[in-house]
C-alpha cells in the first residue's frame, strides 16, 4: 500500500542505512575513506535513526557543510527498542535497553561539539531524551576496534512494554534477540488497537502529529508501564533543555 509521504515517513521509521562504515555529507554518502580522522570527535551510539542518512539530512539541513563520520559498531548485551514515546513526526522511535545474549549491529556517529548540539537540539532533551556516557559496555567499532565507552541518548519514558517485553526494531540487525523483534507498522498497530481501534492507522498516525496533547496522553500512557534503562555504569550528562 502507498501512503503519503508524511504518513511514509512516521512508517519507514527507523529508515534505511548502509550496513557498514560511511561518511555522510550534505551532497550524500560514500564508504568511509581510511584517512579520515576521528580524533576530537564525540563518538555517539545511533541506536535509531540516527544512523540513516535520510535522518541526518534532515537534522542537519540547515548546516549544508556538514560531514559526519559513521562508524559500523556491534554492541552486545543491549539492542534498539521501541520508547514509550510518540514523535511528532508520528513514528514510535528507538531507545536503548538491556538484551542479554544480543548481538546488535549499530552504528556510530562521530560528530564536532558544534554538530553535537544541533544534535542535541533534533532530541528533544529533558522531554524525550537524556543524553549520557555509558562505561563498561561490550562495543566493538569497525574501525577503532573495542570501545570501552560510548555517548548515546536514552529515552526519559522507557521501553515500550507489550506483553511484559521490549520490542526491538526491525531494520537494525539483532541476533539472539531475547525479545520479539517488530517494525514500524506492527507498533502503529499495537498503539492503534490499543488507543484507537475504531481509527485507520492513516487517521491514528496523523493525529498524533497534529494534535499534541493527544500525543502526549498517548506516550503518557506508555511510559505508565514501560521499563527504564539500568545499566549500572551510565553517567547523566544533559537531562535539560539547553538555554
Amino acid at each position: 500500500m502507498a501512503y503519503p509521504p508524511d504518513i511514509a515517513r512516521a512508517l519507514d521509521y527507523p529508515y534505511a542505512r548502509p550496513a557498514g562504515s560511511y561518511l555522510f555529507a550534505s551532497s550524500g554518502t560514500e564508504a568511509l575513506p581510511p584517512d579520515v580522522a576521528l580524533a576530537g570527535r564525540i563518538p555517539v551510539l545511533a541506536c535509531g535513526s540516527n544512523a540513516a542518512p535520510g535522518q541526518l539530512a534532515r537534522k542537519y539541513a540547515r548546516h549544508p557543510e556538514t560531514v559526519i563520520p559513521v562508524t559500523a559498531a556491534i554492541l552486545r548485551d543491549m539492542a534498539c527498542c521501541y520508547s514509550a514515546h510518540v514523535t511528532g513526526y508520528g513514528a514510535i522511535p528507538a531507545t536503548l535497553d538491556l538484551a542479554p545474549g544480543a548481538i546488535t549491529y549499530a552504528h556510530i556517529t562521530w560528530l564536532t561539539e558544534m554538530q553535537l548540539d544541533e544534535m542535541h537540539a533534533s532530541e528533544a532533551i529533558g522531554i524525550n531524551y537524556r543524553y549520557v556516557r555509558m562505561d563498561g559496555i561490550d562495543l566493538t567499532c569497525e574501525r577503532e576496534g573495542r570501545l570501552s565507552s560510548i555517548h548515546g541518548y536514552i529515552s526519559l519514558h522507557g521501553s515500550c512494554l507489550i506483553n511484559n517485553a521490549p520490542a526491538i526494531v526491525a531494520g537494525i540487525r539483532c541476533e539472539n534477540a531475547p525479545f520479539p523483534i517488530l517494525d514500524q507498522h506492527g507498533m502503529q498497530r499495537y498503539l492503534l488497537e490499543r488507543m484507537a481501534p475504531a481509527m485507520s492507522l492513516t487517521d491514528f498516525i496523523r493525529q498524533n502529529m497534529k494534535d499534541s496533547s493527544i500525543r502526549a496522553a498517548r506516550t503518557a500512557s506508555l511510559a505508565a508501564t514501560a521499563r527504564q534503562f539500568m545499566h549500572p555504569a551510565m553517567k547523566i550528562i544533559l537531562d535539560r533543555q539547553q538555554e
